[in-house]
């Protein structure tokens, strides 16, 4: 049987929301998703990445809309992160996080950071989230996304992971 979620994350990889917001926002979230089976809020010292699994189609660049290639993108995550094989920074004991430092695209060579990338499906890099586990409800509706980002205090990311 394959796991769903739906986190939200702010577009500003540094922002963590105070813990009244933060309770506030998971409270509504179960409210919207009264079946999900677990919603849980992340908050990290370190930059983590928050990818969509299985839903991964392609990474294109913000300035050129080229296609990123994977193996590019994969030598930045481990630059970025300090961590040879960059999925070691899921567990919160190694690593320093993701820097968040600026690259060239090897298309236009636009500079930018790895979360200011086009993925497809949305994937981004924070320090706070909120993830609803399977939560039935389908996609995120844009007014609920639009309550959450003024409850949070700031512009959000959806990601929908699939494993």
């Amino acid at each position: 049987m394959s796991d769903h979620w739906i986190a939200l994350i702010p577009e500003n990889p540094r922002y963590v929301p105070d813990a009244a917001m933060r309770q506030r926002a998971r409270d509504r979230f179960a409210q919207i998703a009264p079946d999900a089976e677990e919603i849980e809020i992340k908050v990290s010292d370190k930059v983590a990445f928050f990818d969509c699994g299985q839903n991964f189609e392609r990474i294109l660049c913000p300035s050129c809309g080229a296609e990123i290639p994977v193996d590019w993108w994969q030598d930045r995550m481990d630059e970025d992160s300090g961590v040879e094989g960059w999925q070691d920074q899921m567990d919160e004991d190694s690593g320093d996080g993701f820097k968040l430092a600026t690259y060239a695209t090897p298309c236009c060579g636009k500079e930018c950071t790895l979360h200011e990338l086009g993925y497809q499906w949305p994937q981004g890099f924070g320090r706070f989230a909120l993830d609803a586990m399977n939560p039935d409800i389908g996609e995120l509706e844009d007014k609920y996304k639009r309550e959450f980002e003024n409850i949070l205090g700031t512009k959000l990311r959806v990601i929908y992971q699939h494993i």
